[in-house]
Parts: C-alpha cells; structure tokens; sequence
C-alpha cells in the first residue's frame, strides 16, 4: 500500500506512459475547470461512469454515501493495483495484509476479486481530495467508511492499472 497528496507524489507517475496517463486524469479530477471533475461532481448517490485509459487502465467515477465500519467490505484483486483518490468529501479505508485475512468468497477472475471476512488486525487511513491511496494485490482494503460517525456523500475515482505497470519498490 503507498499513500500520497497527489501533487507530492507526481514523480511517482514518470516511470512509464501508463501511469503517466493516470496521473493526468487524476490531475485533471482535481480541476475544478476540467470536464473529469465536472463528471465526477455531477454524479449522484449511487451513480458510477466507467472511462477507458491505455495500457488496460480503467477509472470509475462513483459517488457514494459513506457507511459504518461493520457495512465494511473487504477485498483485494490479483490482477489490478487500485489508485483511489477523493475528488469530494471524506472517507476512511481499514488495510490488512492478505497473509492474515480469511477468504469469504474465493477468487472470481471475471471480476479480478477476493471477497474476506472482517478482520482485527487492520490499520485505518482516511482519503479527503487529493489524497491517493494505492493498493496492491497483497492488500486487503475495504473503503467507504464514515469519518466521526457521520455518513456523507463522497465522489471519487478509483482508477484500475494492470499490476505489470505498477513497480513500488523500496
């Protein structure tokens, strides 16, 4: 898991095409003049919009209302790292190692996803605009969660990259 304020980390997203494209579409969320953010501002509860980017990347717009950490769902993929990033609002995301969580539903390669069981041993970060949060095979994350005890709507992007453009190396 890496966790970064976006304009902090923009060298992170210049070692190949792919993610440099990545990180000008999530730039271009946090614009407020740009036609990304207008899109994601404009959803409402529930609402998603899907946007194809190269390389096999993937961002979904989606506006949701935060829920309570036992609403928690837990899960991870194997062949996509997520980059998830606020555009509004606030949530929290719990984080637990994969080595220590019980598988609730087994692999689904369709979806690329693993479903677990709530787990004790977890850390919590909170995402607000501009912070990205990304998340690799090996972490089991689960989003969405209200900030002091108060649901919200938050819009925001979670852009999917195949792992194979995704080095975070120490």
């Amino acid at each position: 898991m890496f966790l970064g304020y976006l304009p902090d980390i923009a060298n992170k997203f210049k070692k190949n095409e792919v993610l440099g494209q990545v990180f000008g579409y999530l730039f271009d969320a946090l614009e407020e003049e740009s036609e990304v953010h207008g899109r994601i501002c404009g959803l409402r509860a529930g609402e998603s919009f899907d946007v194809l980017l190269s390389g096999g990347a993937k961002a979904i717009e989606q506006a949701y209302e935060t829920k309570s950490p036992k609403e928690a769902f837990y899960e991870s993929h194997r062949e996509m790292v997520d980059f998830q990033m606020v555009v509004q609002g606030r949530e929290i995301f719990f984080v637990a190692p994969h080595s220590l969580c019980a598988v609730k539903t087994p692999y689904d390669s369709e979806r690329d996803l693993i479903e677990y069981q709530p787990n004790a041993f977890l850390s919590s970060i909170q995402l607000f605009a501009g912070n990205v949060a990304v998340f690799e095979p090996i972490d089991v994350h689960a989003g969405g969660i209200f900030t002091q005890e108060k649901r919200e709507i938050v819009k925001k992007v979670v852009v999917k990259v195949p792992k194979e453009h995704v080095k975070l190396n120490f």
